[in-house]
């Protein structure tokens, strides 16, 4: 099963594993003090509706206007596989086939402490299509499953946990793959940052730019339904990790944050989680609001 996306968001800039591959390699990471030259690590975005940014924002985009001072990006389209196995299990394929990356703006809390580094959106029209084509997974079984929210404003987000000590996890992810490479405007973005940064070009063809689940990374898939003005608009799933904790030496200090994985070269992003586990947490976000 095939559907379209809302909106792909992989916070890269999470990942202390590709900051220090990068300054291994030489590139100036976030920002060099001396020189003022900055190669801060991409946030690869898709969005439906668009996007309107200050103009230093975004790093590379297939198209968008300026007026000098904001950018703005028209809705671009991807797509998510879901596919069931034999075994039981799910794999969530997320393909941006129109994207943008940008630069991380400015938060309070640095995204190496996050715990959600990786989200997307289905639109909740698609709802009881995705419900009906896992229909087959489907139990009363509820024991172990708990909600909980968090909202702002007129927006407010339910999302499902498995296992009273999984509140920032969900449900149990069993391996996932994502990565910059493949991405066509991640590699033409690094290839002008070689320049900037003295980097030999061919340099790039050996950096490892993505991201699978290690052994010991503690992941899990929050899956919830967000409402706006009284009506849920859309369906969200966030790929998190919470431990263990890594450290790395970056240029002018000593940087400790969460483990996002082990540092792969890969042009295929996915998650795999139970099949259960999911149909379980997306019926229950529902059941919340009766």
């Amino acid at each position: 099963m095939k559907v379209e996306v809302g909106r792909v968001q992989v916070f890269f800039p999470a990942s202390l594993e590709i900051q220090e591959e990068l300054l291994k390699a030489g590139f100036k990471v976030l920002y060099d003090r001396e020189t003022g030259r900055k190669t801060p690590v991409p946030v690869a975005v898709s969005s439906r509706k668009g996007r309107r940014l200050r103009r230093d924002r975004p790093l590379k985009a297939e198209n968008f206007e300026s007026d000098g001072k904001f950018a703005k990006v028209p809705g671009e389209r991807a797509t998510m596989e879901i596919e069931p196995t034999e075994k039981g299990f799910l794999i969530l394929r997320p393909k941006p086939l129109e994207y943008h990356i940008k630069e991380m703006g400015f938060v309070s809390v640095p995204p190496r402490i996050w715990g959600t580094w990786a989200s997307f959106s289905i639109p909740f029209s698609l709802y009881e299509t995705l419900t009906d084509f896992l229909s087959e997974f489907k139990t009363n079984e509820t024991n172990g499953f708990y909600l909980t929210s968090r909202g702002a404003g007129k927006r407010i987000e339910v999302y499902a946990y498995k296992g009273r000590t999984r509140k920032d996890l969900g449900i149990p992810v069993f391996s996932y793959a994502l990565g910059l490479q493949g991405l066509a405007l991640a590699d033409e973005y690094l290839r002008e940052k070689t320049e900037e940064n003295g980097v030999p070009r061919g340099r790039l063809r050996y950096l490892k730019l993505g991201l699978r689940k290690r052994k010991e990374t503690k992941a899990g898939l929050k899956i919830g339904v967000a409402w706006e003005d009284g009506r849920p608009s859309e369906t969200t799933l966030k790929l998190s990790t919470t431990e263990p904790r890594i450290k790395i030496q970056g240029l002018y200090g000593e940087f400790i944050g969460k483990l996002r994985g082990e540092l792969t070269r890969t042009d295929e992003w996915y998650i795999i989680v139970h099949a259960g586990d999911f149909t379980s947490a997306l019926h229950g976000v529902m059941g919340a609001f009766g």
